[in-house]
């Protein structure tokens, strides 16, 4: 029984991870969309994920209606998967012609310190990079199954985003523990680091409190810190979803240097709830989010 239980699982995952997403990446995209749409109607995929969403989310999302909100929710997560596909299929030039970009994407020559989000669905992004000709790393803790779903097929699945970041345009990644020395050589050596900081603390991890969604969050500064000693720029970009044309919209905001860590993080905190707001069904970390808010009883400093 265990053994059938482990076949079908991996199965599964097979089938959501790999077998499904790379055939709707190489339909014409308008098709793709419109399939991912379909599959987001179905209540029963990504059951439990939208289910423990919402829960946390529900208080934030007075105004939404249920439904729509995990239809939502579900339309992001398979849309990031089908882009798994496609851009190791696309060119950037395709990605550039389906990308709406707001705000000024850094210079290659010195990108700095590039924070985003687990919002929206934003793999493409590496694509357009190769086309601006940026080029840096990107920052990530080592991969595990349940990541992306139950089994062995599922630490496959996340390998191979990891590994394929330097064939779409990435330096490579650099994983979380004792990558302090890594960030600080990257960007005294010119090179960006992409980052996100909309995570839980851990409680020996540098970090400040700032406002978030009407609540505490405690976030981490370390990136943040290194990119002040390095006199590093500093971007926030926000890769969002046109969940009825499938185009990327990509929102870039430019903090002013002058800015200590803690203004930094919290136009950070900001960026991120002006995000939320917008669709609080594309943020992957409402599973999470009641250790990313400080409990309102706790006092005393970061």
């Amino acid at each position: 029984m265990r053994a059938f239980d482990t076949i079908r699982r991996n199965g599964a995952d097979a089938w959501n991870l790999f077998v499904l997403p790379l055939s709707l990446a190489l339909l014409p995209w308008s098709l793709s969309f419109r399939a991912a749409r379909l599959l987001a109607q179905h209540a029963r995929l990504f059951r439990a994920e939208a289910d423990a969403a919402w829960t946390n989310a529900a208080p934030f999302c007075a105004d939404s209606d249920e439904g729509e909100w995990k239809f939502g929710y579900r339309l992001v997560r398979w849309v990031e998967r089908i882009d798994t596909f496609l851009t190791l299929t696309r060119s950037p030039a395709w990605w550039r012609r389906r990308v709406d970009v707001t705000g000024d994407l850094p210079p290659s020559a010195a990108p700095g310190m590039l924070l985003t989000f687990h919002w929206g669905a934003g793999h493409w992004l590496w694509r357009l990079f190769v086309h601006r000709g940026i080029r840096a790393h990107f920052l990530a803790r080592r991969p595990q199954a349940l990541d992306h779903g139950r089994g062995r097929v599922a630490l496959w699945y996340a390998q191979l985003r990891g590994r394929a970041l330097r064939r779409i345009g990435s330096l490579g990644v650099l994983y979380t523990g004792g990558s302090a020395k890594r960030v600080a050589e990257a960007l005294a050596a010119g090179e960006g680091v992409v980052g996100m900081l909309d995570l839980p603390a851990e409680d020996a991890q540098r970090a400040q409190r700032v406002p978030l969604l009407g609540r505490v969050a405690r976030l981490p500064s370390g990136l943040l810190e290194i990119a002040r000693a390095q006199n590093a720029p500093v971007r926030l970009l926000s890769c969002g979803l046109d969940t009825r044309s499938g185009r990327r919209l990509l929102q870039v905001e430019e903090l002013p240097p002058a800015l200590s860590v803690h203004e930094l993080l919290a136009r950070y905190g900001a960026h991120l709830e002006g995000a939320v707001r917008r669709a609080p069904e594309a943020w992957q970390m409402w599973h999470v989010a009641p250790l990313i808010f400080v409990a309102e009883d706790s006092s005393g400093a970061a």
